[in-house]
């Protein structure tokens, strides 16, 4: 193979994996953007959940493939009504003050270092008063 065959097959390989992982996480923290796993009784149920502060039917919806993603990592059943409430101000379309709840859980939706710095994020530390 040629020099020039070698740099384009590197370049198709390069934008291939730019394309495919920007697909991959599209829906991460973008509320407009439906998930992998939607499907309407998948997002009934997960609505119940919230409704009802579950958060069991929400760990068990979440985990239901096997899978654990990051967000039951962070998600506690003692926090889980904030995780609500970020959830709740998204459909309502405040999304200013759902990713600053997100932001206060850890779920900093894939921007800045996940190093436990929180760099000003609040990150539960007294950032926001008593949810009760």
């Amino acid at each position: 193979m040629n020099k020039i065959a070698k740099i384009g097959l590197f370049a198709f390989m390069v934008v291939g994996l730019i394309v495919s992982t920007g697909i991959v996480s599209a829906y991460r923290g973008d509320y407009s953007v439906q998930g992998p796993n939607y499907s309407e009784d998948r997002h009934e149920a997960m609505d119940d959940a919230f409704d009802t502060l579950d958060y069991d039917a929400w760990y068990q919806l979440m985990t239901a493939d096997g899978r654990m993603p990051r967000v039951v990592e962070v998600v506690t059943e003692s926090n889980f009504e904030l995780f609500a409430q970020a959830h709740e101000a998204a459909e309502n379309g405040d999304l200013e003050l759902a990713a600053e709840l997100r932001a206060e859980l850890g779920l900093n939706n894939g921007m800045g270092p996940r190093d436990g710095t929180g760099h000003g994020k609040g990150m539960g530390q007294g950032s926001r008063q008593s949810m009760s």
